[in-house]
Parts: structure tokens; C-alpha cells; sequence
């Protein structure tokens, strides 16, 4: 086979067997998570106090009008807990507990959502609180919501955020689609494929499975089938357009890029050709 086709062949074998590589928001060596007494589910406790939201009336056209603050705040929270507990095969899921005696309090080992003034500039404020007898495991983790946040969609992401952090997760600035980091408008909820990649690292699908615990931001991992497949069935989700225009302007590139290395290996073995045919004067 001459050279220009062996070329075109190893470009086209690339294309069909490469795979799309994603990047882990951080996951610090040191940073514990979640263990529940039960293995799998761990409960949140609500303050006495509820937020109360200016747009509960207009939300979704109404959908929460007839719900008092309360449950408003019980069905809020809930909400932002199923972003991550809708993951495929996810080892851990997060639940509002029955019983309403939240306080954020970090040394009552009780995991708590509330809301109170926030001085800072922040909107949310997670406070994990590692075991001191297994620095792996959190033992306490309130998540508080600012008084100031009187949108059901900010309160929403606000929440989604926090409980990242809850999870394990560190924030992300490499990815504009993670919910980890702060590239999204409030006004759009939605897990990135590092979020989906991070929380799966922490807590796989498969009990025991070795997995990589620390991924610098931004670096390379290899594919995460469970991630991908995740998104890629929300044809209209932002990671899936994104991913199908990557896949779009490579197919570009290389039917750019073929011309241009047959020409290249046509030159190359032209001006070795001459090279060897060229007379010897002494």
C-alpha cells in the first residue's frame, strides 16, 4: 500500500476508535465525603425558618401558588437534591428528613438547610466538617441560603451548588457548563458533564471499583461512559450541543486535513526520490 494511503487510512482508524476526553471538577486528596450510617441514602434537616420567594405566584405558571412558604421550602430543597440524585447508577442519594430540627450548627453532627443573613458577598455557604477520627468522612455539613435570595431559580441553583460541596465537590473554573463553578446565569440550572464525572469519581457505580480519588481542574480524564450517556440522551441539554460541535468541527478538520498530508507525503517522498538519484562528483 504506498504511503499517501497508509496516511489516510491511520487518520480515518483515529477518528472511528479515539474518544472524547473530559475533564474532573477538583477533587482534593484530602477533601472527605459523604458516608451515610446506611451506605447509601444521607438525610437533610430543615430550619424552622422558610424562605419566602417573590415569583412564587409566576414560577412555572404557578405550580407553587397554592403551597405555603413551607412547602414551598420542603419541595425546593427536594428539587435541588434530585439534580444529583437522578445521576445513572450513583451510590449515594440525598433525602429531606421528616423530621424538621435543622440548625446551622457545626459541632451538632447533624446535616442541616436553612436560611439566614449572609454577610459576604456569597449567596450559599456549605460548611463541611470532617470526622476527626476519619478525616475521609464528613461528619457535619450545614448548607445556608442568604436571606437576600428571593427567586425560586437562584434559590434553586443556590442549593444545587451547596450541595455539591456537601458531595465532596470543589469548585470548577474551567468548565462553563458546571454547576461548580460560577459560569451559569442562575436562571439556568443544569449539572456539566465535570460535575457528573466529579460525583462519580467520589461515589461509583460499582462498589469497590478503584477509581482515581484526585483529578487537578481542568486536567484530562479518560472517557466516563455513565457521564456521557447521561447528556447525550438531552438532545437539547448544553454539554450535548457542545459535545456534538466539537464532534462537528473535527469532521471539518480532518476532511481539511487529509488533502493537505497526501500533498505533504507526496513532497517529502518526491524530494527523497531526487535526493537518492542525484549524481556523486568528487
Amino acid at each position: 500500500m504506498s504511503g499517501p494511503r497508509w496516511t489516510i487510512l491511520f487518520i480515518l482508524l483515529l477518528t472511528f476508535v479515539s474518544q472524547p476526553a473530559f475533564s474532573y471538577v477538583y477533587l482534593s486528596p484530602l477533601r472527605p465525603k459523604l458516608v451515610p450510617a446506611d451506605g447509601l441514602t444521607q438525610e437533610f434537616h430543615l430550619t424552622s425558618e422558610a424562605p419566602v420567594f417573590s415569583d412564587k405566584e409566576s414560577f412555572e405558571d404557578g405550580v407553587y401558588a397554592d403551597y405555603s412558604d413551607d412547602e414551598v421550602f420542603l419541595l425546593l430543597v427536594q428539587r435541588a437534591m434530585n439534580y444529583w440524585n437522578d445521576i445513572p447508577q450513583l451510590s449515594i442519594q440525598l433525602k429531606v428528613s421528616a423530621e424538621r430540627k435543622g440548625a446551622i450548627n457545626p459541632d451538632d453532627n447533624l446535616f442541616s438547610v436553612g436560611i439566614a443573613t449572609i454577610s459576604t458577598v456569597a449567596s450559599g455557604l456549605a460548611y463541611p466538617v470532617p470526622d476527626e477520627g476519619d478525616s475521609r468522612r464528613l461528619r457535619d455539613c450545614d448548607i445556608q441560603v442568604g436571606t437576600d435570595i428571593d427567586s425560586i431559580p437562584s434559590f434553586i441553583f443556590v442549593l444545587v451548588h451547596e450541595f455539591g460541596h456537601c458531595l465532596g465537590l470543589g469548585h470548577n473554573h474551567s468548565d462553563p457548563d458546571a454547576i461548580m463553578g460560577y459560569w451559569q446565569p442562575r436562571s439556568e440550572v443544569a449539572l456539566g458533564l465535570d460535575d457528573v464525572a466529579g460525583v462519580l469519581s467520589l461515589y461509583p457505580p460499582i462498589l469497590g471499583e478503584r477509581v482515581q480519588p484526585f483529578a487537578p481542574c481542568g486536567s484530562l480524564a479518560g472517557r466516563l461512559g455513565v457521564a456521557e450517556n447521561f447528556y447525550l440522551g438531552k438532545k437539547n441539554h448544553p454539554a450535548a450541543l457542545l459535545l456534538k460541535e466539537q464532534q462537528i468541527r473535527l469532521g471539518i478538520w480532518l476532511i481539511w486535513l487529509l488533502p493537505v498530508c497526501a500533498l505533504l507525503h507526496r513532497v517529502v517522498t518526491s524530494w527523497s526520490f531526487r535526493r537518492r538519484r542525484r549524481p556523486s562528483v568528487r
